[in-house]
């Protein structure tokens, strides 16, 4: 089955993973490196140009690709973390590479940041 993604969901996930391979590469242990937090972290971190009901939209269509997972309750996402299979699915798109995350993103950068 081939994952499609919206434009703003494969945005996040890619800067998501590109987390994950920096604090891998800083030496963070793999289950360190997964977590991400709740949706007000991700946007803080990641997306502040966002909406949060953007990021909390776009984490449940992550989640329902299953790219990562989440604890849902009271209409939002906590202790969002990168599965293995967000992994593997972004291991195949970038090779394991910082970089060509970092050029992808750099050409959707419109989309991290619109207006």
């Amino acid at each position: 089955m081939k994952i499609q993604l919206t434009k703003d969901s494969d945005a996040l996930i890619c800067l998501l993973y590109k987390s994950y391979l920096e604090s891998r590469n800083n030496g963070d242990s793999r289950e360190d490196s997964k977590q991400f937090g709740n949706i007000p972290d991700i946007h803080a971190k990641f997306v502040p140009n966002w909406l949060e009901e953007d990021v909390l939209d776009c984490c449940f269509e992550l989640g329902n690709a299953k790219l990562i997972s989440y604890i849902s309750a009271d209409n939002t996402a906590s202790y969002i973390k990168l599965t293995n299979s967000g992994i593997i699915y972004m291991e195949s798109r970038f090779e394991n590479k910082v970089n060509s995350v970092l050029d992808y993103i750099s050409k959707i950068k419109n989309i991290i940041t619109p207006f």
